[in-house]
């Protein structure tokens, strides 16, 4: 009997051995299956080469089409014109010919911005489910990588001493939206924001897209009321097929300026195109202009029409989003803390906005064309006093309305 039961226990321990070595073949095929092929950092390095690569070739085929239509020039010539407008697009000052020019097109910037961010979340999507990687960690590295052929561009073509700062600017935003996209592929690993760390930024975000959207009805307005002219000016200009699609993508990549300098012109500050100009709703004097179709929306030189002093209710709008968004989301405080709380908020978004605004002006030349944009000093002033106010106005009114409610 001894001889049988211990016969037993031996071959019982083996099986069991022979189970667990299974058991942990079986999990290391698993995890093997389940990681992913590629580490992050790989993903973020082919997707800064990628995104720099095809924004450049982009911006090369606008400055192509424009050779074709023009008829004059060489190919050489085009592309290192494509190249300076791609520097001038991440932010680095150019000299075209001997124009220096530091304004940002936004809107080719803002096509960069989207790129690089699905590159975030494909890196996002690389991160293994036991590291602990945050999406800022993931977003510099990808900013970084992709500011390398930048940096050599700036460096052989580009002028990056002229405005350094409008430069880190865009890369501030590209690390934004870098962490935007990295941080929706990470999912439940986000970090859950609450309090005023999440109901501040909402407030002036919103604060901004209302500015934004006063600053698209005064375009939409003014191109239709001097449509003419806008198609004299294009007409003028005789383009052709292929430089008239140069001309249109152009302009769009200048269209968010124009809707910040139209947001400016909404609050009442105007803004100037070159030394000596001036467009605001009070009154506009215009120097010489370049030949340009979206330049025919402004309004004709003198005193401005009564009517449109209207558009000053933009920035009131825009103080009472900004404190219905903060204060929509809490619990009713009292009427005292709300208006506090409706006036800074308002405050912060109207200094917000004067950043913006400078971010979106710039020089398109040395003197007729220089500090090309809005007037940042008047925008300052009147963005903080008029969202400000109407912020500590609407908080007082709904710190009432709470009251009235409990009582």
């Amino acid at each position: 009997m001894p001889s049988l039961l211990s016969s037993r226990r031996a071959v019982a321990e083996v099986s069991l051995q022979r189970n667990s070595a299974r058991k942990k073949a079986a999990q290391t095929a698993v995890s093997r299956r389940s990681s992913p092929p590629i580490s992050w950092p790989v993903v973020a390095l082919v997707g800064a080469v990628a995104t720099a690569a095809a924004s450049w070739i982009l911006c090369a085929g606008v400055a192509v089409l424009g050779w074709l239509g023009a008829g004059g020039g060489s190919l050489g010539g085009a592309l290192q014109l494509g190249t300076l407008f791609w520097l001038l697009s991440n932010g680095v000052g150019v000299r075209i010919g001997a124009i220096p020019v530091t304004l940002v097109p936004w809107g080719a910037t803002a096509v960069i911005a989207f790129m690089i961010c699905r590159f975030a979340a494909a890196c996002a999507r690389q991160v293994h489910a036991e590291q602990k990687i945050s999406p800022g960690l993931i977003s510099i590295a990808t900013v970084a990588a992709y500011q390398l052929p930048v940096l050599v561009g700036a460096v052989l073509w580009g002028e990056p001493w002229q405005a350094p700062a409008r430069w880190a600017s865009v890369i501030a935003v590209l690390v934004v939206a870098c962490c935007g996209g990295s941080s929706r592929s990470l999912g439940a690993r986000r970090a859950d924001v609450r309090g005023w760390a999440w109901t501040v930024p909402r407030a002036v975000l919103a604060a901004q897209l209302a500015m934004l959207v006063a600053g698209a009805a005064v375009l939409v307005t003014g191109l239709w009321m001097h449509l003419k002219r806008v198609e004299a000016l294009h007409e003028a200009l005789q383009p052709g097929v292929a430089g008239g699609i140069a001309l249109l993508l152009l302009q769009l990549a200048f269209a968010p300026n124009a809707l910040v300098w139209s947001a400016s012109y909404a609050l009442g500050s105007g803004f100037s195109i070159g030394a000596g100009s001036v467009v605001a709703p009070a009154a506009t004097q215009l120097g010489i202009l370049p030949g340009i179709p979206l330049l025919g929306a402004l309004p004709s030189p003198g005193p401005g029409d009564l009517a449109q002093l209207w558009w000053l209710a933009a920035g009131a709008v825009a103080g009472a989003i900004a404190c219905w968004v903060v204060l929509g989301s809490r619990p009713a405080p009292r009427f005292d803390a709300a208006s506090l709380a409706g006036g800074a908020c308002g405050i912060l978004a109207g200094a917000v906005f004067a950043a913006v605004a400078w971010a979106a002006s710039g020089d398109l030349g040395t003197v007729g064309l220089a500090d090309t944009g809005p007037r940042l000093l008047p925008l300052a002033v009147m963005a903080c006093t008029t969202m400000g106010l109407s912020g500590l106005i609407t908080g007082l009114a709904l710190g009432w309305a709470a009251r009235s409610r409990r009582n």
